[in-house]
């Protein structure tokens, strides 16, 4: 894969993502994003963690490679092309890895920063049951980045003096007793979307109600998990995508000569927190409103009241009316979500601004613009060039 601009040399670039998952799409298209920006490198790109081994590191080496920029879940697994590495002194770029990382004075390492990770869940149970007790599942796995998850909780906990406890066991079965045991109310932090799924299913099989008993939330945000789970889960996303353009950039510094620190914490690691039913306020919010603001934020684009209603299994009339109870419309609350989708899309300075409409719901551009400079009081790029510049 190339990507060419006259004024930048070519860089060759041994690349490792780890692609499965939205963690690792994400990282990708960060990554992408940085050379679309008109930094050129001769990609090579390696598709599993299991290619990523001596033999593979030699011949890139061989190749001419300039630079590696690598995802590495457990550095013991490719000790061995790693140990290579540290020798070639070509630079390395290890992205969201959670060990010590090495000392080889070639290695940079890109961490989130996991803690303030963890602080959003927490503020998030503080806002929606304050007072409550919280709780931590670590990934069946036990791999460093659920170790890193679960350590940065029971930092916070002790320092904001909560109550709070972490699941010890390893089975099911004894994953079920002990949420049966919490207090009610109480949230529960899982180490990822994947050991949300399990907690929020081990609930249901025991007859433990989420979210009124238990709230849960997962870490990562991946929208094909979350969203089609009942409940449907609640996360904490990461900046994933930043993560990759920053790991990019001080790869593309290495290559330079310039010097870089050995370890970048990604600034904002949190790129936002996503309310589902598995951790929402329930009061004064029946099940069917609940359900409906979630399709809509889920999939605003294409909805109108008739289609929810009918993906509802319930009339028209009669979702109005649940709406109508809170205080809202649904023509309304679809429309907000829309208008948050095109402020999302107008903060991302590489989105241009003429298919936003259609990307959100509108008829038209000219539609877009006209119910924008109504409700904002200002055109679409002015809103931009404030927000993007720090000025509004």
């Amino acid at each position: 894969m190339k990507r060419s601009t006259a004024s930048n040399k070519v860089r060759k670039v041994f690349l490792s993502p780890k692609l499965e998952g939205k963690a690792g799409r994400e990282h990708l298209a960060g990554i992408l994003s940085f050379l679309d920006a008109g930094h050129v490198w001769d990609v090579q790109i390696v598709r599993s963690a299991s290619e990523l081994n001596a033999e593979t590191v030699r011949k890139a080496l061989a190749d001419g490679t300039e630079g590696f920029l690598l995802s590495v879940a457990a550095e013991g697994r490719q000790k061995a092309a790693l140990d290579l590495l540290a020798k070639s002194h070509r630079p390395v770029v290890v992205l969201d890895d959670h060990g010590p990382g090495r000392r080889a004075s070639n290695f940079a390492y890109v961490r989130f920063d996991t803690p303030a990770i963890v602080a959003a869940a927490l503020d998030h149970f503080e806002r929606i049951m304050p007072g409550a007790g919280v709780a931590f599942v670590p990934d069946p796995s036990r791999e460093p980045w659920s170790v890193s998850r679960e350590n940065a909780f029971l930092s916070i906990v002790a320092k904001r003096r909560l109550q709070g406890s972490v699941f010890g066991g390893r089975t099911r079965r004894q994953l079920a007793s002990w949420l049966a045991a919490l207090p009610s109310p109480t949230g529960v932090l899982a180490a990822n979307d994947l050991t949300a799924l399990l907690v929020a299913e081990t609930c249901a099989e025991r007859g433990i109600v989420v979210p009124d008993r238990l709230s849960v939330l997962g870490i990562d945000n991946d929208e094909l998990l979350c969203g089609h789970t009942r409940p449907p889960i609640a996360t904490v996303e990461p900046n994933f995508a930043g993560a990759g353009f920053l790991a990019a950039a001080t790869l593309q510094q290495m290559m330079d000569g310039r010097r870089t620190r050995r370890e970048i914490v990604v600034p904002e690691s949190v790129s936002r927190l996503v309310v589902r039913d598995s951790a929402r306020p329930c009061a004064g919010k029946p099940l069917l409103f609940r359900r409906a603001t979630d399709l809509i934020r889920s999939d605003a684009v294409r909805l109108d009241v008739i289609t929810l209603a009918r993906e509802l299994g319930v009339s028209h009339t009669r979702l109005a009316e649940a709406f109508r109870r809170q205080g809202k419309t649904v023509a309304g609350e679809i429309k907000t979500a829309r208008y948050a989708k095109v402020l999302e899309l107008l903060r991302d300075p590489h989105q241009a601004i003429g298919p936003i409409a259609n990307l959100c719901g509108w008829r038209s551009e000219t539609h877009l613009m006209h119910d924008f400079k109504r409700r904002m009081g200002t055109t679409m790029r002015a809103w931009r060039r404030r927000h993007l510049h720090g000025d509004e």
